[in-house]
């Protein structure tokens, strides 16, 4: 029998042709990085979405650089030392920060609490830095320490008393970035009023000053 042998030598070239191709067609699908890894190797997030739109996106979300980031909280205000004397209540606070780097940010809060039937009442309005601890997924821990003016007003034994003090404020927190407009979180402060006299309406003088902890949860919107 004469078998003719250049018919079977057109089968493994076939294969060859056809893994040359499948190479070619695989490299220009999933092009390599610079450091040769392919696409896979990459997390799902970059791999999905191209790379200009995850730009756009770290732009525009919450507490990014050059974002304005306001907020409105609401919570308990626990009193400490001296204050004890009156009850905890709970009372509103309005936040405002501004985005420097990854990093830091100005941080600004004005709030107001009344205690036992408005016998002390307290305006603050501090201002400060605010570190952002971390990125991890959507959650950004942060801790935060501000200067500011607090006016307390005791109303006790038939007298008043009130005035402008200076103080200083300890915070740390968490936020959720819910989009890139919309922000969700809670925190807790730490603040002290540094002491000070004043002159009562009974003509006596009265000491002014304290701390407090407040715990509030707040929602934003950034812009």
């Amino acid at each position: 029998m004469r078998v003719n042998v250049g018919r079977f030598r057109v089968i493994p070239l076939i294969f060859t042709l056809f893994g040359v191709c499948s190479g070619v067609t695989f490299s220009y699908s999933y092009p390599r990085g610079t450091s040769g890894d392919s696409t896979f190797s990459r997390s799902s997030r970059d791999s999905t979405a191209p790379k200009n739109q995850s730009e756009t996106y770290s732009e525009r979300s919450p507490f990014a650089p050059g974002t304005h980031n306001l907020s409105v909280a609401v919570g308990q205000v626990f009193l400490l030392g001296s204050l004890t004397r009156f009850e905890n209540a709970i009372g509103p606070e309005v936040h405002y920060t501004y985005g420097v780097s990854d990093l830091f940010a100005f941080q600004s809060n004005f709030g107001y609490h009344s205690h036992s039937s408005g016998a002390l009442s307290v305006w603050n309005l501090s201002a400060g830095l605010r570190a952002n601890l971390a990125y991890f997924d959507s959650l950004v821990p942060f801790t935060k320490i501000g200067l500011g003016f607090y006016h307390p007003s005791f109303s006790e034994n038939n007298a008043t008393v009130s005035g402008l003090l200076f103080g200083m404020q300890l915070g740390t927190g968490i936020d959720l970035m819910i989009s890139n407009s919309v922000f969700f979180g809670a925190q807790a402060t730490y603040n002290t009023m540094f002491d000070s006299s004043k002159k009562a309406s009974d003509e006596s003088m009265r000491s002014l000053g304290g701390a407090f902890l407040s715990f509030m949860v707040h929602a934003g919107l950034t812009f």
